[in-house]
């Protein structure tokens, strides 16, 4: 990708359009959040808008007020219900988000006026403050509606004199700012100028305003023209000018990060886009992702990962993506994958507590402390130190409650409900001797479509940062051509011969150096360790059967191949061997029972494809096994006396989310299901095979992390586990994990090696839906 200038200019005027429109959303859905305990509790990003956007229409259509005086009071309620549900719907409607309501956007914000304005329009407003303000966000949503001309006439009449002794004096540089956002949309660069820069200088130099936090704006949209006519180095001068000026005079305030996240990102951009200061803009694009960081923090956007600034920084951290991959170099790959690990780590909390009801009692207490602790503050300070002491007051909050998760249930869980930003120096130092890939799919500012991203890290810590292109083998797999059903989720159904071009997939996906070394560095002696955190659709990969040379090498015959939820998972360079002792349950005693037959034989019992085999405690010698002390696996494995390593467990799996579950019919609690929301609060070996369908489906969705069983296990101590990602034949499964079992057996195996083994003896025998749907998991 060669980022140009007119492109450029496009996007910087999109994404300030988007976050202008999130943060006014934000603000408006704060207030609902708040108020409404119904929408604490919904978890469907759409269910949570339409809510809201609902009790605004209401509180607009209520009845007037009149006193003993006739005065009205209702009027500023009914303006405000107007107003907002506006600026929810104009976001809505902006992020192609359908809602039920069919008010007409504009006109509701005329309504909000017109209730400012008892005597008519040009008359005094009852509240002057609020006129300013819904008529910046009158002028911008035109705008965003393309209505660009519409836009440009009614900020044009919009002059210093609209905005006096209003006490929104600052905002008549946001109007400057739309006037010319209109004149660069509808292709007039030249008149921004005449427009503003001749006519106003003046006014931002000469008055009070010089001294606006605002006065930036008016630098910046000036800036852009001159970037689009191509005067590169007058717009660099206005943008180091109008950082500057934000920097001296920042009001702290939400929508002042907005500013500068807007104002910072554009001006590395510009730089790329000019060819020069590639470094700085680096510099800066860092600079951008930090301000973005503190902005999550700041709104508790990483607990409520369905917001409209969650949805608007998945497009902006889009774009911190494009410009890294442009600008490319070490500094600028790390920043990459830093991107992208911020764009998937949304934290866990909002997703359990839309599946609160499932969760297990100490669980839910300790997610709905942590949504408390990160819910935004309606009435937060805008001075300095004020806004400086509450931050630390939370930041406090929030440390101590990490720590009694952190102590409470376990390290992982804290550190997904309550993420950090990543440090580099650490994930490489743990990533070791390993080679690891990061993908990651995401929108940007000028299209909603997926960019797809991939990083690539060697065990000497050089990173690699690359955008690329999907083409014909993965549309093939993952959406189907030429009247053919998609291959995911259908391998089951196809003949061994009738296959996916695996080859062509690996070429498209892996990246051309790490395809080097696999073919002409490794053996299938000697392989190099690859963990994959993979994403949206490549979540949903069997990695294992990939090709990775004409002679039909596969990614398995080069590579011990472990998968990860994210790179942020990571804990420890490496698996531990498996050790005793083990708890195994094998369960055939269900409808279509699962086919146990190879697994029992491995473990030394005597069975018949009928048998059942309940908690039992082995060993990985020749000792004879034991009754468990419990009949049921969540008994045993919150059991403070045991301390279990290994774990083997075969039954039917199904489900998605918290919801996914094994069938285990002791556990009559719970309908004899053991769901991944029960298996959070468990304490789980360090080693786990889950021989049953689906319960290895990670699916991990364009704006969550992965939530699922496996997570759950993981979560819950487990250091390394083996798990189908789909359906998987009963006897196929069955001899694979009786396979893994013989081999851990042995004794000194990890079960990620365990399995590269066992899929290594089938590779060439069987259909790939025998051996190559497991994966094995690793933090």
């Amino acid at each position: 990708m060669t980022l140009t200038v007119a492109e450029a200019v496009r996007r910087s005027i999109a994404r300030d359009t988007l976050l202008m429109l999130a943060h006014e959303a934000e603000e408006a859905m704060i207030v609902v959040r708040n108020r409404d305990r119904t929408a604490t509790v919904l978890g469907d990003e759409h269910a949570l808008f339409q809510l809201a956007v609902d009790r605004y229409l209401l509180q607009a259509d209520s009845e007037r007020d009149l006193g003993a005086a006739q005065v009205d009071h209702n009027w500023s309620f009914r303006s405000n219900g107007n107003a907002d549900a506006a600026t929810i719907l104009r976001f809505c409607t902006h992020m192609g988000i359908h809602l039920s309501s069919k008010r007409d956007i504009d006109g509701l914000y005329r309504k909000a006026l017109a209730e400012l304005r008892p005597s008519g329009e040009g008359q005094p407003a009852l509240d002057r403050l609020a006129e300013v303000t819904t008529t910046c966000r009158l002028v911008r949503s035109l705008r965003a509606a393309n209505k660009v001309n519409e836009a440009l006439r009614l900020s044009a009449t919009l002059g210093p004199d609209f905005f006096y002794a209003s006490g929104a004096e600052p905002r008549y540089a946001d109007i400057q700012f739309e006037l010319g956002a209109c004149l660069l949309e509808a292709g007039r660069p030249a008149q921004v100028f005449s427009a503003l820069g001749e006519l106003q200088k003046t006014y931002w130099e000469k008055t009070e305003a010089a001294s606006f936090s605002t006065r930036h704006r008016y630098g910046f949209i000036l800036a852009q023209a001159d970037w689009a006519l191509g005067r590169t180095n007058e717009a660099i001068t206005r943008l180091e000018a109008a950082l500057k000026h934000l920097a001296e005079h920042q009001v702290h305030d939400t929508r002042h990060d907005a500013y500068k996240l807007s104002l910072t990102l554009s001006f590395a951009e510009l730089l790329a886009a000019s060819g020069a200061h590639r470094d700085r803009a680096a510099d800066l694009a860092k600079t951008a992702l930090n301000i973005a960081e503190q902005i999550r923090g700041r709104w508790g956007v990483i607990a409520r990962t369905r917001t409209p600034l969650s949805r608007a920084f998945r497009r902006v951290y889009g774009d911190v993506a494009l410009l890294a991959a442009e600008l490319r170099g070490a500094t600028a790959a790390r920043l990459g994958l830093q991107v992208c690990l911020s764009a998937k780590q949304t934290g866990f909390a909002g997703h359990m507590r839309a599946g609160e009801p499932l969760l297990p009692p100490r669980l839910r207490g300790l997610i709905a402390e942590v949504l408390a602790a990160e819910e935004p503050a309606s009435d937060a300070p805008t001075d300095a130190d004020s806004l400086s002491e509450q931050r630390e007051e939370r930041a406090r909050m929030v440390a101590g409650l990490h720590d009694r998760i952190q102590k409470r249930v376990n390290p992982m869980l804290a550190d997904m409900v309550l993420p950090t930003p990543t440090d580099m120096g650490d994930l490489l130092r743990v990533i070791g001797d390993r080679h690891a890939l990061d993908f990651a799919g995401l929108p940007d500012t000028l299209s909603a479509g997926t960019n797809w991203f991939r990083t690539f890290i060697q065990p000497s810590g050089d990173v690699q940062f690359q955008r690329f292109t999907t083409g014909e083998h993965f549309a093939r797999y993952f959406e189907g051509r030429d009247g053919h059903p998609p291959w995911d989720g259908r391998l089951g159904e196809a003949d061994k011969d009738d296959q996916p071009d695996w080859l062509g997939l690996a070429a498209e996906i892996l990246p051309a150096e790490l395809l080097r070394r696999l073919r002409d560095v490794c053996s299938d002696e000697e392989p190099l360790e690859l963990v994959v955190s993979a994403h949206q659709e490549l979540s949903l990969l069997p990695w294992a059967a990939l090709v990775i040379g004409r002679d039909g090498t596969r990614l398995i015959h080069r590579a011990v191949l472990t998968q990860t939820p994210m790179l942020t998972c990571l804990s420890a360079p490496h698996p531990p061997a498996v050790a005793g002792p083990g708890l195994v349950r094998l369960v055939s005693d269900v409808e279509d029972g699962v086919w146990i037959e190879r697994e029992s034989e491995a473990w030394g019992f005597t069975s018949s494809p009928e048998h059942t085999v309940p908690l039992t405690r082995c060993t990985l010698d020749d000792q004879a096994a034991q009754a468990a002390a419990h009949t049921r696996v969540s008994a045993m494995l919150t059991d403070p006396d045991e301390d279990w390593r290994f774990i083997h467990i075969a039954t039917h799996g199904d489900g998605e989310g918290l919801s996914q579950y094994l069938m285990l019919p002791e556990e009559t609690a719970t309908e004899g299901q053991l769901s991944a929301a029960h298996a959070l609060a468990l304490r789980w070996p360090e080693s786990a095979l889950m021989a049953s369908c689906h319960v290895g489906r990670l699916v991990n969705i364009e704006d969550a992390e992965p939530l699922s069983f496996v997570t759950a296990v993981l979560t819950g101590g487990s250091r390394c586990v083996v798990a189908a990602i789909d359906s998987v034949p009963d006897q196929p499964a069955g001899r694979m994990a009786g396979h893994l079992v013989q081999l851990v057996r042995t004794g000194n195996i990890r079960l990620d090696h365990a399995l590269r083994r066992a899929q290594l003896a089938r590779v060439d025998e069987d259909h790939v839906v025998g051996w190559a749907l497991f994966n094995a998991y690793v933090r």
